[in-house]
């Protein structure tokens, strides 16, 4: 089927927050491309989520509600609203993808977390079904299209991952999430894929839609420090010709498991541990209180709003849901019902600032309150972004970095911008000495954006991305046969081969693709197989395995039997239905003889396209995309290589 033009196309950006009580809020914005002016489509965001009231969110919680005979009862902003007794509540599952994530939680004792896996994936795709029914039915309101228009249609769904995801086992099982939800699936003309990583999205998303006025050349590095994980990715501007502006990565995308929510479990803790000194308070007190607390608008707006100089006060009172307004309580410092929360903002202020932008408090209590939730992790964001930066010093790289452009939920705080402009300035490293740290417009939905943006300047441009090269995170090869060598192939499997008599080593790995290298978005890596083919045999089947590893590049194995790679798929290219004159005719090979056997030789490509987050395969015959009426490609991935993790930095 030749590729049609979309009616419509999909972002989702799901996210991977959890905190223990408070969990992922995704992000959907679609677009119907116009024919003319694809990019000038205006893109819409998904604010009706099923129980919002009039909230007009752009994300919906990531929530479920089970009831007895364990079938859905009900999801998202309608959670608020179900009586919980006697049904079950899930509320953070997508993490858990990961296996490793997953049996952390188990050891800490986090309670809600998913049994195994495959529990997080019904989850999951539990969760996406109700995502996918409200966006058809948007899409389908919006568009006064009818269900069976909708089957109809051209609808592309693209979906960012996480940049912490570092295997092709995490990526399968999301696709297997996605595909049981029904993205992609209830049409012929529909597809979903797996686009970006978070970090390249954002970085999509601030080249596309920013204020800035980028020169070529330009790097800067993109921070999506959003609820569950800080994402980073390094950028060389390439070329910025409107609208088809492009990137080039620098250095390996990276990921930190930092985030918003991380705020919200150490003030639970805090409040907690300020009540739990008090047992008499804390009888008549809610059970929840804490919780409640957290979830409040209030304090929503406090977090969101710290560091603002509209907003600067010694402190903060949030009231507690449940309490009589009348309560007060001097110890836990709750008065008329509500908790007071220090500021204690000192630390940022230079001494030659004006003297009304300092504001200073000797009071011991300050150390549990406001700055001390945000400190510990953006210590931890300015220790990722200076390994970016001693990485461009150690690998000699042409200039400094131009622009640091903050995005996501964390990434919109003034707090966040001020604490790390203040590093920049007063570290003075050579690659960042003159840096601007600047927040992207819309932080929160720059990622979404990204996604939906790349694809549109795909359609209008003909297939050109913005990330035009990126870094490999993983060394890829396949496995071969060379002729044989007694000084190199030394403890080798050696076979003869029947058709020329030459003696060959099994079993040797062609490195296709090495850690660290650059690699085009657009042309894939192509591995030519010829096949010594029988006149009579009818075979047309052939299993080609492709290895991955993590090594330093200068140390990767050459062969199977050394260690250091491991299988992570087999390629089955199935050219059924080309024939012994197609051998000869189109690839202008001719018989040969030996020893009086006759044979053909039949020359294939399998190319892969090394994609943000996965591999893809597709089968070439002839100088042209081999589909014939079956399946001509089959990929069978390998259990343990698939979970091979790639680090952060080559």
């Amino acid at each position: 089927m030749a590729i049609e033009r979309p009616d419509v196309v999909v972002a989702i950006d799901l996210g991977t927050t959890y905190t223990g009580k408070y969990t992922t809020l995704p992000r959907v914005a679609w677009a119907r491309p116009q024919r003319n002016q694809t990019l000038q489509s205006p893109i819409q965001i998904i604010h009706n989520w099923p129980g919002s009231s009039t909230k007009n969110e752009q994300k919906v919680h990531t929530c479920l509600i089970y009831n007895n005979d364990d079938s859905l009862s009900s999801w998202g902003y309608l959670c608020e609203d179900d009586e919980p007794l006697e049904k079950s509540r899930r509320e953070f599952f997508k993490i858990f993808l990961d296996k490793q994530t997953l049996e952390d939680a188990h050891r800490q004792g986090i309670g809600q977390a998913p049994v195994s896996v495959t529990d997080a994936q019904k989850l999951v795709s539990d969760y996406l079904r109700e995502v996918y029914g409200h966006v058809k039915s948007t899409v389908e309101l919006h568009t006064g299209i009818s269900q069976f228009g909708w089957q109809e249609w051209v609808v592309e769904f693209v979906f960012s991952v996480p940049t912490t995801w570092r295997s092709q086992d995490i990526i399968n099982t999301f696709k297997e999430c996605i595909e049981e939800a029904g993205f992609g699936t209830e049409g012929r003309y529909h597809t979903a894929t797996v686009e970006l990583t978070e970090s390249e999205a954002a970085a999509v998303g601030t080249i596309k839609n920013s204020t800035i006025a980028f020169q070529t050349g330009d790097i800067f590095l993109s921070v999506d420090a959003g609820g569950g994980t800080t994402d980073l990715a390094l950028m060389q501007v390439m070329e910025v010709r409107e609208p088809f502006p492009s990137l080039s990565q620098i250095n390996q995308v990276d990921g930190i498991g930092i985030g918003s929510t991380l705020i919200d479990r150490a003030f639970v803790s805090m409040v907690n541990g300020r009540l739990s000194q008090f047992p008499d308070l804390v009888q008549r007190l809610p059970p929840d209180c804490a919780e409640r607390l957290v979830k409040s608008e209030r304090y929503r707006t406090a977090k969101h709003k710290f560091g603002e100089r509209v907003y600067q006060s010694t402190c903060y009172k949030l009231p507690l849901d449940g309490v009589p307004f009348n309560l007060n309580h001097a110890g836990a410092r709750i008065e008329l019902g509500r908790i007071v929360i220090s500021w204690y903002i000192h630390i940022l202020i230079p001494d030659t600032a004006p003297s009304e932008f300092k504001i200073e408090s000797d009071d011991p209590r300050n150390r549990e309150e406001m700055q001390s939730l945000f400190d510990p992790h953006i210590e931890s964001i300015m220790r990722k972004i200076h390994e970016q930066l001693n990485w461009m010093q150690a690998n000699d790289v042409n200039r400094p970095i131009s622009y640091m452009i903050l995005s996501g939920g964390l990434g919109s705080s003034k707090y966040v911008r001020d604490r790390i402009q203040h590093e920049m300035m007063t570290s003075r490293h050579p690659y960042a000495h003159q840096v601007k740290v600047l927040q992207a417009p819309d932080p929160q939905l720059v990622v979404v954006k990204g996604l939906l943006l790349d694809r549109l300047q795909k359609l209008d441009s003909g297939f050109t991305p913005v990330i035009v090269s990126r870094i490999a995170r993983a060394s890829y090869g396949v496995v071969c046969k060379t002729k044989y060598n007694p000084e190199i192939h030394l403890d080798e499997t050696i076979k003869t081969d029947p058709y020329d008599g030459e003696k060959y080593a099994m079993g040797q790995v062609d490195w296709l693709i090495r850690k660290g290298d650059p690699v085009s978005t657009s042309v894939p890596i192509i591995s030519t197989f010829t096949k010594k083919v029988d006149p009579k045999d009818s075979n047309r089947t052939w299993e080609s395995i492709v290895m991955i590893s993590d090594l330093d590049r200068n140390y990767l194995p050459c062969s199977i039997n050394q260690e250091g790679a491991k299988q992570l798929c087999v390629v089955k290219s199935d050219l059924t239905g080309v024939s012994h004159s197609d051998m000869v005719m189109k690839r202008k090979s001719r018989r040969l003889l030996w020893q009086g056997k006759k044979f053909y030789l039949c020359t294939f490509e399998v190319r892969a396209i090394v994609a943000p987050a996965e591999l893809r395969f597709e089968l070439w015959f002839a100088g042209q995309k081999f589909s014939g009426n079956h399946e001509p490609i089959k990929i069978t991935w390998d259990t343990e290589g698939s979970k091979v993790e790639v680090d952060s930095q080559a």
